[in-house]
């Protein structure tokens, strides 16, 4: 059988139709076992098909693809010369070259103080990771989680070691830090929110000189457990608190059934003001003309006007008052009754001779 007629419908690399897959090692295992059956040396033109087939077999597996919200991390002799988007790409095969692919959308996790099992955030506590010194020389046991998102997939593959263990580690320092800088009743009473976000911040600075490559998203405090010494008055703090919510609540409730009325009332108590001195601006106005024109009188008259402001002041005074007529003469008391009800009489020394009240 000629190397132009295979026969039996195949050709010399025993390929069975465009639906099979591609098996290099059968092709030449297939070849080899069909140039054994020639007697002789094989044509020398077989030798560079062969190596032509296994070359383009081995370029054939530099095609990679990246999903959609990764990034891969091109390697060329081990160094990481890019970062490729997502799409298919080419690059040299292995071992010349390789390709390590992150997620940069997802959020990772990393617990600290106890392990996670089957949900996110539960699991078994490890005691030397929670036990932390508090500033009032108490012991804390807190879990918490880490959360993050790759930002530069470059750094954190290469610039640290184990990069969720570099993580983990860093973020328990800090928190070690940051409960030493706090009493234990600061972090059982007050809210955690402002406890994660300082170690946010100072974790996220931390990594920032590491050059980690990563954004700290959040870090969520699941639970803070005190010593057994201070449980009974834990209690209290928390009761104290509740009693506190309370008054609170009850105090706003009263402010807010007392305020419209008390706002309504001081609007009235200003309305009435506005009138009360429109009224006394009016009189004083009166008064100070009715000075004026008195004035331009007097101007003209001084005697006159005297004399008569004295009877005016005169008869003002005495319109009111007990009068008791004494004569000159004699001791004889008499009584001028008067409209309103007379006070008890008032004896009144000797007056001149033929002088007498004037009105």
């Amino acid at each position: 059988m000629g190397w132009n007629d295979p026969g039996r419908g195949q050709d010399p690399w025993g390929r069975r139709g465009a639906s099979g897959p591609f098996d290099l090692d059968a092709i030449i295992q297939r070849l080899w076992r069909r140039l054994r059956r020639h007697r002789g040396a094989p044509p020398p033109w077989i030798f560079g098909v062969t190596a032509f087939a296994v070359m383009a077999g081995w370029l054939v597996t530099g095609f990679y693809s990246v999903p959609q919200g990764d990034r891969a991390v091109l390697l060329q002799f081990g160094q990481a010369v890019r970062v490729t988007r997502p799409g298919a790409h080419w690059r040299w095969p292995a071992p010349l070259a390789s390709d390590q692919v992150v997620s940069i959308r997802q959020i990772h996790v990393v617990a600290v103080g106890y392990r996670p099992m089957s949900k996110l955030y539960e699991g078994e506590p490890a005691p030397a990771e929670a036990a932390m010194l508090t500033g009032d020389q108490g012991i804390m046991r807190l879990q918490f989680a880490v959360q993050y998102r790759i930002v530069d997939p470059r750094h954190y593959l290469f610039n640290v070691d184990h990069s969720r263990k570099t993580i983990a580690r860093a973020a328990e320092a800090v928190m070690r830090q940051a409960v030493a800088d706090s009493s234990s009743n600061a972090i059982l009473t007050h809210d955690a929110h402002q406890l994660a976000a300082t170690v946010k911040a100072r974790l996220q600075g931390l990594l920032d000189r590491y050059g980690a490559g990563v954004h700290i998203v959040a870090i969520k405090i699941q639970k803070a457990t005190p010593p057994k010494s201070v449980l009974a008055a834990l209690g209290k703090v928390v009761r104290a608190r509740e009693d506190a919510k309370r008054y609170a609540s009850e105090a706003q409730a009263y402010a807010d059934s007392i305020l419209p009325k008390a706002s309504a009332d001081g609007v009235a108590m200003i309305d009435k003001a506005h009138i009360y001195r429109a009224h006394v601006m009016a009189k004083a106005r009166a008064r100070s003309a009715r000075f004026l024109a008195l004035d331009k009188i007097y101007e003209r008259a001084p005697l006159v006007t005297r004399e008569r402001l004295l009877i005016d002041a005169m008869a003002h005074v005495y319109r009111k008052a007990h009068k008791v007529m004494v004569s000159g003469t004699s001791q004889t008391v008499v009584n001028v009754p008067m409209a309103s009800p007379a006070k008890p009489p008032v004896l009144a020394g000797h007056a001149p001779a033929g002088a007498g009240n004037k009105r």
